[in-house]
């Protein structure tokens, strides 16, 4: 039986680009309403097909609703059709929603469809479409010139990329790609995975580097030797050569026979963390390896041939560190930082957040001590089923159907939110879990006395506000960045501007929103937190800069949902 072919729906208001695809691209089946079999270009039919394609929003939507199947959108960016066909947005005129109507139709299948891939279609005189692309999260982009066989290939090739991003799942071993900056990065890093070229992770501290290379690029790679993780960071520097090489009896006084990291890795991939930390004299080494692929062990005269996906991270400048010469300039060319890839931080990416937190709370009680914590707990209360373990962010808790539901109320959300998260993901893990387990460690304790809910009532453990607080605050004593408070550091996004005072006044915007946030609007808070004196009487001065900074009490309180009755 042969495999299944690939269903494409093409959107476009006239048929250059179906006539390309229909001509040229024979590998795949379109959505049609045409109730023959077979694929359309070989139809003899196919102009009396009452929708070969379609040409508007009403008609998109009508061929998803008829074709479930379908695995991937092709979309023109510009359309030329009546008013009423168009889809609109404010502040755009008419000339515009034609120039841009498949941005707006982009925008509708991502609301309904976020995991469909999308490839928009254009040509070199219209608009550059990366920004605006990015933003609303397409796949990909490609310029069709009017070379038809050229123009077939460039189409066919991202095709089959966006085919291969949807074989691979929404999520890939527990990696959670969200919906923003991370996400727009998964084509890319999908293809770099399956090269043999070494790859460059960048990004702050906790940002997910070590995850996606053993959860996303080692499985992606197809390859089938072992997945070896060395934090350079943790090795002493007499010790790092001997570790990632391996070393000969006698090469240095207690050595033994013994493989390095990249032996161990031969034939799957190795994970240098922190790259940075490497001394000088390894580096050396680790670039003529890259070049020969073959590693000598120390002491040993005897190559041996390695063959390694090299995947190498760091939350530091290396072109700085280049400069500065303490990373080889021939090495850091090595490591191809043209195809490096930036992982973004939380606090550009907060969308995410509540997945993210909801996804620690599942792996942390997924096995180990605290799932065996969370059983003792459904057996207490009376609560039948697996032992499964949600977190819900903010908004009114529903119970979960099995297991029990974790739930941060929303003025502590908005707390979460408003954090700027200097530990990334890490941090969050490690603030959500363990508010996690300490409140269900106290609902088991009240049980376990004879106090508490149980039954089905119990499936809702409501995290206390206080407990967040607190956490927040340690998290500020291990060096994270505290909650606003007197003497406090502040991060804040630097936007160049016209001017220095429009400079400052952006700076005070951010500073009073981070405040109203989390202080849920209570303007003597914020004065505490800003002033010396009395925060009662402080807090009209407040509120009236946070009405000459031009915000609106209003529009941030619909960002602070009320709490749950």
């Amino acid at each position: 039986m042969s495999a299944r072919r690939p269903k494409l729906l093409i959107v476009d208001d006239g048929e250059r680009h179906v006539e390309l695809a229909h001509a040229l691209l024979r590998d795949y089946d379109y959505a049609t309403r045409c109730a023959l079999p077979g694929p359309c270009w070989q139809c003899p039919h196919r102009q009396d097909c009452t929708l070969t394609h379609a040409h508007d929003w009403v008609e998109t939507r009508a061929a998803l609703a008829g074709h479930p199947d379908i695995d991937a959108v092709l979309l023109d960016v510009a359309f030329d059709l009546g008013e009423e066909r168009l889809l609109r947005a404010d502040g755009w005129d008419l000339e515009q929603s034609r120039k841009l109507q498949g941005l707006l139709i982009l925008k509708q299948l991502r609301a309904r469809l976020p995991e469909l891939p999308v490839v928009l279609m254009t040509s070199r005189e219209q608009l550059r479409l990366e920004s605006a692309s990015e933003a609303l999260a397409a796949d990909e982009f490609v310029t069709l010139a009017g070379r038809r066989t050229f123009d077939a290939r460039a189409l066919s090739l991202l095709i089959e990329r966006v085919l291969a991003r949807r074989a691979d799942g929404g999520e890939s071993a527990g990696f959670h790609w969200g919906s923003s900056a991370l996400a727009r990065l998964r084509p890319q890093l999908s293809t770099l995975a399956r090269t043999s070229l070494p790859m460059l992770l960048l990004g702050e501290t906790g940002t997910g580097k070590s995850a996606l290379a053993e959860q996303v690029i080692h499985p992606a790679s197809g390859r089938a030797g072992a997945f070896v993780h060395v934090d350079l960071a943790a090795l002493p520097e007499n010790l790092a050569a001997a570790e990632l090489f391996g070393t000969a009896r006698g090469a240095f006084s207690g050595a033994v026979d013994r493989r390095g990291r990249f032996e161990q890795a031969a034939g799957g991939t190795l994970f240098l963390d922190e790259i940075g930390n490497l001394p000088l004299e390894a580096q050396r080494t680790l670039l003529l390896v890259l070049q020969s692929g073959r590693v000598t062990r120390l002491g040993e005269g005897v190559a041996r041939a390695v063959d390694v996906k090299l995947v190498a991270a760091t939350n530091g400048d290396l072109a700085a560190a280049v400069r500065e010469g303490r990373f080889r300039a021939d090495l850091h060319a090595r490591l191809n930082p043209a195809a490096s890839v930036t992982l973004p931080p939380l606090r550009e990416r907060l969308a995410d957040l509540p997945a993210l937190a909801d996804a620690a709370v599942r792996r942390a009680f997924g096995a180990g001590s605290d799932r065996a914590l969370l059983e003792r707990y459904l057996q207490a209360a009376g609560l039948p089923g697996p032992a499964l373990a949600t977190l819900q962010l903010g908004g009114e808790p529903a119970p979960p159907a099995a297991g029990v539901g974790f739930a941060i109320a929303p003025r502590s959300a908005a707390a979460l939110l408003a954090h700027r998260w200097p530990g990334n993901v890490r941090e969050l893990s490690l603030l959500c879990v363990s508010a996690a387990v300490l409140t269900l460690g106290d609902a088991l304790s009240a049980l376990e006395q004879g106090r508490g809910a149980s039954g089905e009532a119990a499936r809702i453990l409501p995290i206390p506000a206080k407990l967040v607080r607190e956490l927040l605050a340690a998290a500020a004593a291990d060096g994270a960045l505290e909650p606003l408070a007197g003497g406090a550091a502040l991060g804040a996004r630097l936007r160049p501007a016209s001017s220095l005072r429009e400079l400052s006044r952006a700076f005070e915007r951010e500073l009073f929103e981070r405040l109203f946030l989390e202080a849920g609007g209570d303007y003597a808070q914020m004065a505490a937190r800003l002033l010396r004196g009395d925060p009662q009487q402080n807090a009209r001065r407040v509120q009236l800069r946070f009405n000459q900074l031009g915000l609106r009490a209003r529009r941030m309180r619909r960002r602070l949902p009320r709490e749950p009755k």
